[in-house]
């Protein structure tokens, strides 16, 4: 099990520009009925990654997710998306492919099964962990082997990336899907959401450490992305005049949460957006000569 995890959230790290760890979750009616989420945690094998690859002229991006219903069944999420000119961005890919053969999109839904499954994905990584770009291919053709015999394929609907660069990666999906069999099955999968964080490769450097003590501290907003409520906490260290206030992407201000004389201590703002358009935020505390900045993303 866990080295099918390593192989969804890092096979791309072979040619990888950016990848991402986080949360999806949707619900499906139809043939089968129920609700997916997979987040990462501590507690859980399951979890959400997905890596951007980039070619000489084109780049895909395949993500993964797996919820773990119980020590001996999962339920597995993949979507591969692909650009042929240039870098992976917002945009909506629209299904079915108009390429079956070379297709720009697959969404492949596998809910519930045993664990046993992997054991056909567990055959497609080389123990050495050496994949060329050769071996690469043969993967993926592989994987979309085993998308069409066994899992729920995508053939109507679309999967729109709302926002990406490299701390974040946000978007959306709905869509209809059938499994091969006499009768098909047949599934509606409606209010995807995709929402994850970007990591990189840790790099080893000596540096003189320096300790500038914080008079301010502004914790991330949850949840983020969030539809149309989020929860703003943050702590100070001293009493004087601070103020909490949202700003567009344009750098506007929208509104104005907080701006008030408060004591030392933790503090908690709920911010309703539900009269801004969907997009970026910056949350800004400020505090004295202080200033502290968090993104937010209003997904409607």
């Amino acid at each position: 099990m866990k080295k099918i995890l390593i192989f969804f959230g890092c096979v791309y790290f072979i040619h990888a520009q950016t990848t991402y760890f986080g949360s999806i979750s949707f619900d499906y009616s139809g043939t089968e009925n129920g609700s997916f989420h997979a987040e990462i945690s501590d507690s859980s094998l399951g979890g959400a990654t997905a890596g951007v690859v980039q070619f000489d002229s084109s780049s895909s991006m395949l993500i993964s997710a797996i919820e773990a219903i119980d020590t001996a069944t999962v339920s597995l999420l993949l979507i591969y998306l692909t650009a042929e000119q240039g870098d992976i961005t917002p945009n909506t890919w629209s299904l079915p492919p108009d390429d079956l053969i070379d297709p720009d999109v697959v969404f492949a839904y596998f809910p519930e099964v045993d664990t046993s499954f992997f054991s056909m994905f567990e055959d497609m990584i080389p123990d050495s962990g050496d994949i060329d770009s050769t071996l690469f291919d043969e993967i993926l053709e592989d994987l979309f082997t085993i998308i069409t015999e066994e899992a729920f394929v995508g053939l109507t609907g679309s999967i729109t990336l709302n926002y990406i660069d490299p701390d974040s990666l946000v978007g959306s999906f709905d869509v209809g899907a059938l499994q091969a069999g006499f009768p098909p099955g047949a599934i509606d999968i409606s209010n995807g959401v995709i929402s994850m964080t970007g990591v990189s490769l840790p790099q080893v450097e000596i540096i003189d450490e320096v300790h500038i003590p914080s008079q301010i501290e502004l914790f991330p907003a949850y949840p983020n992305p969030f539809n149309p409520v989020t929860k703003i906490r943050f702590s100070i260290g001293n009493t004087e005049l601070h103020s909490l206030q949202i700003y567009d992407i344009t750098g506007r201000l929208v509104e104005t949460l907080m701006d008030e004389l408060l004591d030392a201590g933790e503090y908690e703002i709920m911010w309703n957006a539900s009269t801004q358009p969907s997009g970026i935020y910056f949350v800004q505390l400020v505090s004295g000569s202080n200033i502290q900045t968090e993104k937010v993303i209003l997904l409607k």
